[in-house]
């Protein structure tokens, strides 16, 4: 079996959240100003190092939602809120070895030979889940796994 290359670009920043948060329509790129203060208050409370780097602004199932993209060292981190303040996800970059075993396993046997773009943690509801944008086979798909290696929906 041929393994699964890992080649992480440093710092990589991609938002791909729209694909991660359920029903969306686009994305809309708007200045971080523009987000409520209580979304932004609530950003730089639970992040206070990190450096924002863009917002937006999406209808989610109906509702609308903030997003604040940062970069923290060498991490980049989205979240996304309620017009209210509540995270409704946390998307980090994760190095490949910071994946769990049971993680790079199944990825090893189901896209051997792929390489492996980005890898990121999301942490929704309390759940974690681990989201990678992999090469495989001429094209680009997004699997996601949960912590013991088994393939979900994103």
């Amino acid at each position: 079996m041929k393994p699964v290359r890992y080649c992480l670009a440093p710092g990589a920043f991609v938002l791909v959240l729209a694909g991660a948060t359920g029903a969306s329509a686009a994305e809309q790129p708007i200045a971080c100003k523009k987000v409520p203060l209580v979304v932004r208050d609530m950003f730089h409370k639970d992040f206070p190092i990190a450096k924002v780097k863009a917002c937006a602004r999406e209808v989610e199932n109906g509702e609308l939602v903030f997003e604040i993209a940062s970069v923290e060292g060498a991490m980049t981190r989205d979240v996304l809120y309620h017009q209210d303040g509540k995270v409704i996800v946390v998307e980090e970059s994760i190095p490949m070895e910071a994946v769990p075993q049971s993680v790079r396993a199944a990825i090893d046997t189901k896209f051997a030979g792929g390489k492996i773009k980005l890898a990121e943690k999301l942490m929704r509801d309390g759940k974690v889940s681990y989201e990678f944008q992999i090469s495989f086979k001429g094209k680009n798909v997004q699997p996601v796994f949960d912590p013991d290696g088994k393939e979900v929906k994103g």
